[in-house]
């Protein structure tokens, strides 16, 4: 029995098998480097699509940015514009201020000389006066304040309630504006009545009620005046001697003698506080 033979075919079968599988690879492998060529290609493209959309997105914000710095220095310049006018403006209105206080205080000055010989009588009774109050008066003030206090008759020029409606009975009566030719008969009525209070220890009165006689001030005058009206409380208290003097300006005298001078009523207050 001869077995070799057929051995043989078989190791001959095999080795061609194996001869097959040893060749058929290099086919497989060309497919596949043409794959990743193909998708190395792909890649390839899309990476040229995206990089080309960046780009243009690049150059489009590159555009924008290069607007917006163009409108921001625009704004830039109209800022420095408006803030040098608003530098000019701002003198301006400072100037404007100071010239409007200084025209104010040249007003109220003027408007306060205009009043200069008035005198404001408070609390005498409505209608006492009758139908001529220049003839009332130039009787009554040298009645009521002294004859002796006048060498002469007073010269009045005009006398009238304030503007008004007229009050009833039971209501505070209207001031009188008494309106003097000389300027040095208010004085000495003013300082008459002051002497008189200062006597007496308590104001003049006619028919039971306290006169008050004032000088006619204009209203800016009488606020500044009343804003002293604190610190005069406190130096009343302190039994300290004070006058208000014109226009609105306070003098205190110290125990000592010495005086002070004060134009507000914060200078006054701070040296109270002292």
């Amino acid at each position: 029995m001869n077995v070799l033979p057929s051995y043989d075919e078989d190791l001959h079968q095999e080795a061609s098998n194996m001869a097959h599988e040893h060749t058929a690879p290099p086919m497989d492998i060309a497919l596949l480097l043409q794959e990743i060529r193909s998708g190395n290609q792909a890649l390839s493209d899309k990476l040229d699509k995206h990089t080309t959309e960046i780009n243009q997105s690049i150059s489009g914000l590159k555009t924008a940015l290069d607007g917006l710095k163009s409108r921001v220095n625009e704004t830039e310049d109209r800022i420095g514009a408006v803030e040098d006018e608003l530098s000019d403006v701002s003198a301006q209105v400072a100037k404007l201020i100071k010239d409007k206080t200084f025209l104010m205080d040249k007003v109220d000055s003027l408007e306060n000389y205009s009043r200069r010989n008035n005198i404001r009588l408070i609390n005498l009774r409505e209608g006492c006066e009758g139908n001529d109050p220049v003839a009332f008066f130039t009787n009554w003030l040298p009645i009521i304040l002294g004859r002796e206090e006048f060498a002469g008759p007073l010269m009045i020029e005009r006398a009238h309630r304030t503007l008004g409606p007229k009050p009833s009975a039971s209501e505070r009566p209207r001031p009188v504006l008494i309106r003097l030719l000389n300027y040095q008969d208010r004085e000495k009525i003013l300082r008459t009545a002051a002497k008189r209070y200062k006597e007496n220890k308590s104001p003049i009165t006619y028919e039971d009620r306290p006169l008050m006689f004032f000088p006619d001030l204009s209203p800016n005058l009488v606020k500044r005046r009343k804003e002293f009206d604190h610190v005069k409380g406190e130096l009343r208290s302190r039994n300290i001697q004070y006058s208000l003097l014109h226009p609105a300006t306070l003098r205190i005298t110290l125990a000592d003698g010495k005086r002070k001078i004060f134009q507000t009523p914060g200078e006054a207050a701070a040296f109270l506080k002292e």
